[in-house]
């Protein structure tokens, strides 16, 4: 009873453990990164709540952050482990019904988020004990829980129907979210549990046309409208291929535009936002400049660092096929990262939005920081991409590579800001800064062909 589950809790248990010790070092500090951010969130809170502030946060919206980010996480977890799965297929072919496979790979989505949220819960709200503020409301908590128990249903029933041949079936899991939109009470989301127990069943019920849905290939019979490309261009195509298929472009598109707009926004009106008059004085300057640079790392983390990573990562156990056909690693590399091209051509949507709120005296500083930020993206993450080329992608790799990219990113947003208000030559500096940053890029390029052919020998 429950074997797929046990076995999608122990492959991923395994997988996590494997990691560990080949990187301890990546995951202590991934750990110790989780354990900072969970105290900085309880810290703002006890600021929030001691400091008379402007900032009007609500119990409501805080309910629905958390709901939603467990909605997108439990929706992905179940497209991975269900929809886009390879080693399932198995367990779909056997005499055991189809609908108590799927029926358990569920309950291991649904306890794996479950899992989660009662982790960071109690540690955050072990840190707000800390901060001597009364916790104390089961009643409160107990909402939570339901709720997010309402969201991992959701997010399921997403994943299933958005795949399936009759998309029709979306309709219920939309209403419910309108309904939730509309409302914006957590009561409702609590009311409706039962609605979200009923959908899910249902949705497993169909979920094995969009399993099926989702293998279908289209093939194109006419030979003319086949292209002979050379070797780099074919590896290019494949990647874009991939991003168009997985929706992927115009997902990087909007999430450009909405960083732009947004840190524009706040780099006009953030500091009356969330500063109180009366320390505006302190850190009215400081404000700005931090809302422009964390839009440009939200930019970077998910066009340049997600997609550099999953370069590798998203072979899995494909990888030992391509190394059979007779190309050179410095060819499968530069072929891969060459894609990358596109993305960054995604985020320039950002330069245009924030140029709206900034004016165009910072333009140049902001297009220099944007490119210089999405190339130490992709030094810092193809080399750890194909030291675990093969392995699935990980929200803790991507995690820690983006703190390391905030790190250095501080360090040399601080320098250039330097240069550019005490030297005069600082135009060429800068570019200049660009073209040995270029240099180091080409060097992790040919370390990680390096890396590549210790995993995966090369037939070339």
């Amino acid at each position: 009873m429950f074997d797929t589950t046990k076995i999608i809790l122990k492959n991923n248990s395994r997988d996590i453990f494997s990691k560990i010790k080949e990187s301890p070092i990546l995951y202590g500090f991934f750990s110790f990164l989780m354990i900072i951010s969970i105290l900085v969130f309880a810290f703002l809170t006890y600021f929030i709540l001691t400091f008379e502030t402007k900032i009007n946060i609500k119990i409501e919206d805080v309910f629905f952050m958390v709901v939603f980010s467990f909605f997108v996480k439990s929706a992905y977890d179940f497209y991975r482990y269900y929809i886009n799965s390879q080693e399932l297929k198995y367990a779909l072919s056997t005499h055991i019904d189809q609908k108590k496979t799927v029926s358990e790979v569920f309950l291991s989505v649904f306890t794996t988020n479950l899992f989660v949220w009662f982790v960071f819960s109690i540690l955050y709200l072990v840190f707000l004990s800390a901060f001597k503020i009364d916790v104390y409301d089961p009643v409160l908590y107990l909402i939570f829980n339901l709720g997010i128990i309402v969201s991992i249903c959701l997010g399921c029933t997403i994943s299933i129907n958005f795949f399936s041949p009759k998309r029709i079936r979306l309709i219920p899991t939309i209403i419910l979210i309108l309904f939730y939109l509309i409302t914006r009470d957590p009561l409702y989301v609590v009311l409706t549990l039962p609605v979200a127990i009923l959908h899910i069943i249902w949705s497993i019920k169909n979920s094995i046309n969009s399993y099926q849905y989702i293998r279908r290939k289209e093939r194109t019979r006419d030979r003319n409208q086949i292209k002979i490309r050379s070797r780099i261009k074919a590896i290019f195509n494949r990647e874009i291929t991939i991003l168009w298929r997985d929706r992927l472009i115009f997902s990087f598109i909007f999430t450009s535009a909405g960083a732009g707009f947004g840190s524009g926004y706040l780099y006009l009106y953030g500091d009356e936002i969330f500063i109180p008059e009366s320390l505006q004085n302190f850190y009215g300057d400081f404000l700005p400049s931090l809302f422009i640079f964390m839009g440009v790392m939200i930019v970077v983390t998910y066009t340049s660092v997600f997609p550099a990573l999953n370069l590798f990562l998203n072979e899995e156990k494909t990888l030992w096929i391509i190394r059979h056909i007779p190309i050179k690693n410095d060819t499968l590399i530069y072929g891969k990262t060459s894609a990358l091209i596109l993305c960054f051509i995604t985020s320039i949507p950002f330069i245009a939005y924030i140029s709206i709120f900034i004016g165009i005296e910072h333009i140049f500083f902001v297009i220099w920081f944007l490119i210089f930020s999405y190339i130490a993206g992709a030094i810092i993450s193809i080399p750890l991409g194909v030291k675990y080329v093969g392995k699935k992608s990980d929200i803790m790799l991507l995690y820690s590579v983006t703190m390391i990219l905030f790190v250095v990113l501080g360090i040399f947003s601080t320098i250039s800001t330097m240069i550019l208000q005490n030297n005069p030559y600082a135009l060429p500096i800068m570019l200049f800064i660009i073209f040995v940053e270029l240099f180091v890029l080409f060097i992790c390029l040919k370390i990680s062909s390096k890396m590549l052919e210790l995993k995966y020998p090369s037939t070339a």
